[in-house]
């Protein structure tokens, strides 16, 4: 099983243990509840472990939010979602409401952000376009990359790709990103923050190899369990991680640190490269949770 289906085995998983809690039914809306119970039945190896993650998640959510007994159906989203800024994957509906989850299976990724020749970053984070300089500076490499998917080279042939791909396009986007930041203050990174952890609140659930994390991503205040955060007005520090060539570190004010890690999204060279961007520190007092689990 693929990366993606082991995922979206883990959202059946999560969504079928909440049912057992709460006695809501699961619906499937758009389809997408039946492609990750698809995905669940196939998963011979690792289900046991799931379920016994996915339950002890379900089981904590319930006795830390009560709104998880007013639950009326339960159903999981589909992939468009997440384009448009909805990283929820299971949702819990509830009488004039509803309340969200997000389903990680072995990995704590905020978000998977594509660079490329003509995808404009502040644009697209926060509304402020990018310079020319910076077009001037990427363009070159995306177009090198072009001719090579055009002549179907692999990634994983080229040896020096950290030096010919990856540290250009970061520290060009490292030099945009500190001027954006500096040029536009506290509303480019207000927007950038909403943009990179979701605009709904929602409990995130990480399986791990020996134990599920409960984190409250409470960004407006709708989660019963979990301190309302605080978004950063300010950047402290952008800084390229010691002896690496692909990841960047973005310490906000308040105790908020994330990395970047540029990186090759497929195997066959393409004139795109993502971002693998997670939270390596948060303030004291935002909810976050582990529970050992048996099997792994």
């Amino acid at each position: 099983m693929t990366m993606t289906s082991h995922g979206r085995a883990f959202e059946y998983a999560l969504a079928q243990q909440l049912c057992k809690v709460t006695k809501a039914p699961l619906e499937d809306l758009v389809g997408a509840t039946a492609t990750a119970k698809a995905s669940y039945r196939q998963n011979d190896v690792d289900r046991e472990s799931m379920d016994e993650a996915a339950s002890e998640a379900a089981l904590f959510l319930q006795a830390h939010d009560a709104r998880f007994d007013e639950a009326e159906s339960i159903h999981i989203q589909s992939d468009k979602h997440g384009q448009r800024g909805d990283v929820r994957d299971v949702i819990v509906r509830i009488f004039g409401g509803e309340i969200g989850l997000s389903a990680k299976n072995h990995h704590q990724a905020v978000k998977h952000s594509r660079l490329s020749g003509t995808i404009d970053f502040g644009d697209r984070w926060a509304g402020y376009p990018v310079s020319s300089r910076y077009w001037d500076r990427v363009k070159p490499t995306f177009d090198v990359m072009e001719s090579m998917r055009d002549e179907g080279q692999y990634f994983r042939d080229v040896p020096n790709k950290n030096a010919m791909f990856y540290l250009p396009i970061l520290t060009a986007f490292e030099d945009e990103f500190t001027r954006l930041c500096q040029l536009h203050g506290e509303k480019f990174i207000k927007h950038v923050f909403q943009y990179l952890v979701g605009q709904y609140d929602f409990y995130k659930v990480v399986r791990q190899r020996d134990h599920v994390s409960i984190q409250s991503y409470n960004i407006n205040g709708t989660l019963k369990w979990g301190k309302r955060w605080t978004i950063p007005k300010m950047i402290d520090q952008v800084h390229r991680k010691q002896a690496s060539d692909n990841t960047l570190l973005v310490t906000f004010t308040g105790g908020w640190q994330m990395s970047f890690r540029i990186h090759n999204a497929r195997s066959k060279i393409e004139p795109s490269l993502k971002f693998d961007i997670q939270f390596l520190a948060m303030p004291v007092g935002v909810g976050n949770h582990q529970i050992p689990t048996g099997t792994a």
